[in-house]
């Protein structure tokens, strides 16, 4: 115990604080009420915290617009089914009710590895999307007409889990015109094992709580992209305390205590022995954070996934 706390002690003294408000900001989104909680605002105050130039209520307004002409188009007494389809003519077709710019899929850079590209605005405004961009999309246009949609997850993917009117739960592809795709076409494409769907980590529907740990975890993204490893490290633990099975934020925060450990020590010492004495504890406490994170999650049933 002695040890670990030393450990602890060791790393609060490397943990910058100027930027603590990132992880209050992160924080305080799971203490709102899960059973209503609205994601697209979720997923535009996330945005806003990567982006501030963002405008949270007129981008909510935009959205609230797309949902009206929607609406406009929805014929009289449609089904759950009918509502699908014209949300999927509304995205993916030319025409007026979306200025004759349908919304596509961004092959330049389609895991989203520029985190401008997982900006909402970003693909509202280019309408080139991701599979983070345009699942997200789609459900909280979904959401907002009341059809029952929530996100799923495969490696480095996220699609859409819809159920219809006779209770029924379909996959929607939305990076392919939101056409129905089997649990089996994910098998087939992607490294998905039967430990990682018998523990929940891939194909299965989220709950809201761990749909706003997925919105979140761009957050982690981006912080690791501007050097900032400790706070990627601390959000990453915050987004796992509400999905203890994301993979993804596992990996990630194994990642940063890596490049924490490259840029503060293997690139600077030697060897082990030449770390000095007083580091070595922050430079265990790294080495176990990149170790177990990575195992856990293949425990979990994670592989990595080569682009």
């Amino acid at each position: 115990m002695r040890s670990i706390l030393y450990s602890f002690f060791i790393l609060m003294f490397y943990i910058p604080t100027a930027h603590a408000d990132v992880r209050s900001d992160v924080r305080e989104l799971f203490t709102r009420d899960m059973a209503t909680i609205d994601l697209a605002r979720v997923k535009v105050e996330i945005d806003q915290m990567i982006d501030p130039s963002i405008n949270v209520e007129r981008q909510l307004a935009q959205i609230d617009q797309m949902v009206a002409t929607i609406q406009s188009m929805i014929p009289v007494g449609a089904d759950s089914w009918a509502k699908v389809q014209t949300i999927r003519q509304y995205i993916y077709e030319p025409g007026p009710w979306n200025d004759y710019r349908a919304f596509s899929y961004d092959h330049d850079d389609p895991y989203g590895l520029d985190v401008q590209n997982k900006l909402l605005a970003d693909y509202i405004q280019d309408r080139r999307g991701n599979c983070i961009t345009m699942p997200f999309l789609f459900i909280i246009l979904g959401q907002r007409l009341g059809l029952d949609v929530t996100p799923s997850m495969a490696p480095l993917h996220v699609f859409v889990k819809f159920t219809d009117d006779d209770g029924v739960t379909h996959n929607l592809e939305t990076t392919s015109g939101a056409g129905r795709a089997r649990d089996q076409h994910y098998r087939d494409h992607l490294p998905i094992t039967d430990d990682a769907i018998a523990n929940g980590v891939f194909l299965a529907p989220l709950s809201n709580e761990e749909a706003v740990a997925v919105i979140a975890v761009v957050v982690v993204e981006h912080l690791i992209k501007e050097g900032r490893l400790h706070d990627a490290m601390a959000v990453a633990d915050i987004v796992l305390d509400h999905y203890p099975n994301f993979a993804y934020a596992m990996v990630k925060k194994g990642s940063a205590a890596y490049l924490l450990l490259q840029s503060e020590f293997y690139e600077r010492y030697p060897t082990a022995a030449d770390v000095p004495e007083d580091q070595r504890p922050y430079l265990t406490y790294l080495q176990r954070v990149n170790q177990t994170t990575f195992e856990t999650a293949e425990n979990l049933g994670w592989r990595q996934l080569e682009r």
